[in-house]
């Protein structure tokens, strides 16, 4: 009578793949979650680029301390609508200069940001225009309308940045009342991220 060599079960058939497995699976969600949290680092603004009183180069531009007005006046006649209750309008200028006129390309990437000191970001409003007296975006006012159809009072600052001599620009914000006076303007540009520019107040 010859004795039987018993059969292999399941898992000793597949204890290879079993670790296989048993490696792949960590590996993978550890690689999968890197990842994910490298995307999110590198997009997320969080290296300051303080301005400094007399001015901070950054961007093909020199950057000046930012002027920050909360609850403004409108600067249209037309009367705006009330913010949201327990919100507050802030208008912020900025004055920029560029001493060669071709770096303004470079700054129309730009994001105005209003950042409060627990993290929090808001970006500047598109429908708050009646608190606008001139152009916003970093590059500058310029454009094709002609000047005489413009309110003289805003008309001169849609002309083009002289190079060399700071010029203006502004956005307005809809943030929460109990924020207004501690928000800090920042500028962002997606070629920049981590950095971004920040104005003390």
């Amino acid at each position: 009578m010859t004795a039987r060599r018993a059969k292999p079960n399941w898992f000793r058939k597949n204890t290879v793949a079993l670790a296989a497995l048993v490696l792949t699976v960590p590996v993978l969600g550890w690689w999968s979650t890197r990842s994910d949290y490298k995307s999110w680092y590198d997009s997320e603004p969080r290296d300051p680029v303080v301005v400094a009183a007399g001015g901070t180069a950054y961007q093909d531009a020199t950057w000046y301390n930012a002027s920050v007005e909360v609850d403004p006046q409108p600067k249209s006649s037309a009367a705006p609508e009330p913010p949201p209750e327990g919100t507050t309008r802030v208008r912020v200028y900025l004055r920029i200069r560029v001493d060669n006129l071709a770096a303004l390309e470079t700054l129309g990437g730009c994001r105005v940001h209003l950042r409060a000191p627990d993290g929090r970001i808001w970006d500047e409003s598109n429908l708050e225009s009646a608190f606008h007296d001139r152009p916003t975006g970093c590059a500058g006012g310029s454009d094709d309308k002609l000047q005489r159809f413009r309110n003289p009072r805003i008309a001169q600052y849609y002309l083009t940045p002289q190079a060399g001599k700071p010029f203006e620009t502004v956005a307005v914000f809809v943030v929460p009342t109990e924020v207004a006076e501690s928000v800090q303007p920042t500028i962002t540009w997606a070629t920049k991220l981590p950095e971004y520019l920040a104005f003390p107040r």
